[in-house]
C-alpha cells in the first residue's frame, strides 16, 4: 500500500561533486550546485498541479498531493511528475476506501499514458461500479476492452475481469443483445468460462430477475435516476414483479422523451399486455413502424403475439423467425411459432416447434446441474445430447468443445464433439447454422 507518512522525507539523488581545494572554486561550485538543485525542484514544481494549467482533481488537497509526491520520490528515487503522483494518490485512496477521490485521480490520467493509462481505466471502472455509478463504470470498461484486445499492455486477467464486469452491467440492465455481442468474441477466442458458455448458448434460459439483481439495478438507477437505459430496466423489473402501477409511468416517461427508442417501447408494450389493457396495447401495436432487422427480441415477441391474435400468421412467422435467428433457444418464440403454424394449417412444422419447446424445457431443467458442477465433462455432454435431439448443433458443439478442454482424453467427449462437427459440415443453411 502506498505510504503518505508525513514523517518520511523524499530522497532525491543529486550527483556528488569532488571537493575543490581552493575556496574560490568551492564557492563557485556551491553556487552552481545550488542552482542545479533549485532548477530541478522548480521543474518539478512546474510539472505539478499547483500550476494554473493543471489543477488538483476535485477533492484532492494540496497537503495530500505533496505527501504523495514525497512518498513516490522516496520509494523510486526520482522526481515525480503529475501523473506519477495522481496514480500513487489514487491507489492510496482506494486502500482507504475513499473511492470518489480515487475515481477523480484516475479520471485525470489519460488512457494513452504508456505506464498508467490502461490500469487507470480498469481501476476507475471498478471503483465506479463499487459506487454504483454503473453508467460511468461501463464507459471505462468499453474504452479499455478494445484497446487491450488490439494491443495488450496489462496482464490478461485484468482484461478478463473487465469483460466479466461489463457483462454483469449488461445483464443487470437487461441488455441481452449487447451481452451476446460481447460473449461472441469471448467464445470465438476460446476464453469463456463455464457460465459465459451457458449464457451464450442459452441466453433466455438463465434469467436475471432475482431479488439480488433487482437490488443492483435499483442502486444503479438511484445513482443515475435520469438514465433511460436504467429506467427501462427498472420498468421491466417492476413489470416482472407484478408492480404494474409503478412500471407503467416509468416506461411511459421514457417513451415520451424518446419516442424512437424501440427498447423502451417494447418494455412498455410488455407492461401494457401484462396489465390487461388490450385497447391501449392494440393501439400502440397498430402504430408500430415496420419490422426492422435489428428489432430487439422483446419487441419481436410483441409483434408475433399481436399478429397471431389478429389472424396474421405470416407476419407472426416473420417476427418469430427473426427472433430465432438471434436466439434459437427462445422458448417463447417457438411457442408463438407453433401457434402460427396451426393458423397456417402446417401440422408438420407445428409439431417441430412443439418438439423444440419440449426439448428446451428438458435442457433448462439440467442447466443448473451443469452450473453446480462446472468441472464435470459429463454434464456438458448430457446437455449436448439433448441439443442433438432438437438440432441445436452449434450449441452442442460448443458444449462438447468445452468438455474436451476439461477431459482431453475422454473418448465419449471426443466422439460427441466429432459428431456435431460432422452434422454441421453436412448442413446447408437454416436456423441451426447460426450461433
Amino acid at each position: 500500500m502506498n505510504d503518505l507518512s508525513e514523517n518520511k522525507q523524499p530522497h532525491i539523488p543529486v550527483n556528488g561533486w569532488r571537493t575543490i581545494g581552493t575556496a574560490r572554486f568551492g564557492l563557485a561550485v556551491a553556487v552552481v550546485s545550488a542552482s542545479m538543485v533549485i532548477g530541478v525542484f522548480e521543474l518539478a514544481r512546474l510539472r505539478s498541479p499547483s500550476s494554473a494549467h493543471e489543477p488538483f482533481p476535485e477533492g484532492v488537497s494540496a497537503r495530500e498531493y505533496q505527501l504523495a509526491k514525497e512518498s513516490f520520490e522516496l520509494k523510486y528515487h526520482r522526481i515525480a511528475d503529475r501523473l506519477d503522483v495522481l496514480s500513487w494518490l489514487a491507489e492510496w485512496y482506494l486502500g482507504r476506501e475513499r473511492r470518489p477521490l480515487a475515481v477523480n485521480c484516475f479520471a485525470a490520467i489519460p488512457s494513452a499514458h504508456p505506464q498508467y493509462g490502461r490500469m487507470a481505466r480498469y481501476q476507475q471502472g471498478r471503483a465506479l461500479l463499487e459506487l454504483n455509478r454503473a453508467v460511468e463504470s461501463e464507459q471505462q470498461f468499453r474504452e479499455l476492452i478494445p484497446l487491450e484486445e488490439t494491443a495488450p499492455t496489462i496482464e490478461p486477467r485484468y482484461l478478463t475481469d473487465a469483460r466479466q464486469r461489463l457483462r454483469h452491467l449488461l445483464e443487470v440492465s437487461l441488455r441481452f443483445e449487447e451481452r451476446q455481442q460481447l460473449l461472441r468474441g469471448v467464445i470465438a477466442r476460446g476464453e469463456a468460462d463455464h457460465f459465459e458458455l451457458l449464457v451464450f448458448c442459452f441466453p433466455s434460459h438463465l434469467r436475471w430477475n432475482g431479488p439480488t439483481t433487482v437490488q443492483w439495478l435499483e442502486r444503479f438507477q438511484a445513482s443515475d435516476p435520469a438514465d433511460p437505459v436504467l429506467n427501462v430496466a427498472l420498468g421491466r423489473y417492476r413489470t416482472g414483479q407484478g408492480k404494474l402501477d409503478e412500471a407503467r409511468p416509468i416506461l411511459e416517461s421514457v417513451v415520451h422523451a424518446r419516442p424512437d427508442d424501440r427498447f423502451a417501447l417494447a418494455a412498455l408494450l410488455a407492461c401494457l399486455r401484462d396489465a390487461d389493457d388490450p385497447d391501449e396495447w392494440s393501439r400502440r401495436m397498430t402504430a408500430l413502424p415496420a419490422q426492422l432487422s435489428d428489432d430487439p427480441w422483446l419487441l419481436l415477441i410483441q409483434r408475433g403475439v399481436f399478429a397471431n391474435q389478429n389472424d396474421q400468421p405470416e407476419i407472426a412467422v416473420a417476427a418469430f423467425e427473426q427472433l430465432l435467428s438471434q436466439d434459437r433457444t427462445c422458448t417463447e418464440a417457438w411457442t408463438g411459432l407453433a401457434e402460427s403454424w396451426l393458423l397456417l394449417n402446417e401440422p408438420v412444422l407445428r409439431q417441430k416447434a412443439l418438439a423444440m419447446v419440449a426439448g428446451l424445457g428438458r435442457i433448462q431443467n439440467n442447466l443448473s446441474k451443469v452450473n453446480l458442477h462446472p468441472t464435470n465433462p459429463d454434464g456438458y455432454v448430457y446437455v449436448a445430447d439433448m441439443c442433438a435431439e432438437i438440432e441445436l448443433d452449434h450449441e452442442g458443439l460448443l458444449l462438447t468443445q468445452y468438455a474436451e478442454k476439461l477431459a482431453p482424453e475422454n473418448e465419449r467427449v471426443r466422439a460427441a464433439r466429432e459428431m456435431f462437427q460432422t452434422r454441421l459440415a453436412s448442413r446447408q443453411g437454416g436456423l441451426s447454422e447460426k450461433p
